[in-house]
């Protein structure tokens, strides 16, 4: 969706972003705060749970209004179908972080955040038609309409539509769970081919398990994990690291990828998400020789009230 995409922009801009860079001998991280909106909002943003069946118990508690009533296609489960009517509204909270870590160098970490609402303005179109507003946090606040056409593996922004290779989002997004099935049950698994490179990975294969499900609520929880080789969506040849305080421009080859995560659906839309990729990554350089270095990203996205994320 939108906010990933404007989180992609800022991350590959590092003057629009808080940066920490990380003395090698420190042995400690310190991350500051910036931000964007994607499909991916994170409810529950520097509390997960660490126990994941508790957390499945505590999200049933939520309740998503803007949805009640409305009706759900058949043959698809409706803990992951979203179904809109007009006048709903909904708000996210996301974060994304970046850490590169390479023996000898200062570790380098970004992070990018914000909140995000959404009303529906016309649920009888088809896509339906939603109105938003983002604020990254240091950026510009924005706004636009949106829409999720091919039952949201592809977003519209002001009328220009791209296939939804964010990470997570406002609802369940087919290009990275695969097709819904018509029923659910805990233990349940399914596998998808991910054909594309994505924000959080390359092109692979993701296997999908139901991990919690609720049908009175419509609220299932599913884990993803993944892996796959080659560049992530937006994968820049360089990076510069700094070593003994001076940069360094290096080339970076990627090794494979490996992404694990946790993710609550009511009716569709996203309660909470977490993702963690990782992959090595090989710098080089004339000046600063090669190392082999360690890349770990990860998006946190949760549903949270209207009125707070403003």
């Amino acid at each position: 969706m939108l906010v990933s995409g404007l989180l992609r922009a800022l991350l590959g801009t590092s003057k629009n972003l808080s940066t920490c860079v990380i003395p090698a001998k420190a042995g400690i991280q310190s991350l500051r705060i910036s931000s964007v909106y994607s499909h991916w909002i994170p409810a529950f943003a520097g509390m997960t749970s660490k126990f994941p069946e508790t957390r499945g118990v505590l999200l049933l508690a939520l309740a998503l209004p803007g949805l009640a009533g409305a009706a759900v296609p058949s043959g698809t489960a409706a803990a992951l179908t979203p179904a809109f009517h007009s006048g709903a509204s909904f708000g996210n909270v996301f974060s994304r972080a970046v850490a590169i870590r390479a023996p000898g160098f200062d570790e380098l970490v970004h992070r990018v955040s914000g909140t995000a609402t959404y009303r529906v303005t016309d649920a009888a179109s088809e896509p339906p038609r939603l109105h938003i507003d983002y604020r990254y946090d240091g950026r510009p606040a924005g706004s636009g309409t949106v829409e999720l056409p091919d039952a949201g593996a592809s977003d519209c922004y002001d009328g220009k539509c791209a296939p939804d290779t964010d990470a997570s989002g406002l609802a369940y997004n087919p290009r990275l769970w695969g097709q819904p099935p018509a029923a659910l049950h805990v233990g349940q698994h399914w596998t998808v081919d991910i054909a594309a490179p994505w924000e959080l990975g390359p092109a692979g294969r993701q296997t999908v398990t139901v991990r919690a499900f609720d049908p009175a609520t419509h609220t299932v929880t599913l884990e993803r994990e993944g892996a796959g080789d080659g560049a992530w969506l937006d994968d820049k040849p360089t990076l510069t690291l700094t070593r003994s305080g001076q940069p360094c421009v290096l080339t970076r080859q990627a090794g494979r990828t490996h992404w694990h995560g946790w993710t609550t659906f009511r009716d569709g839309m996203v309660l909470s998400d977490e993702l963690v990729s990782t992959r090595p990554v090989m710098l080089a350089s004339r000046q600063c020789g090669r190392v082999e270095a360690t890349e770990r990203q990860y998006i946190l996205l949760d549903a949270m009230p209207v009125e707070d994320a403003r």
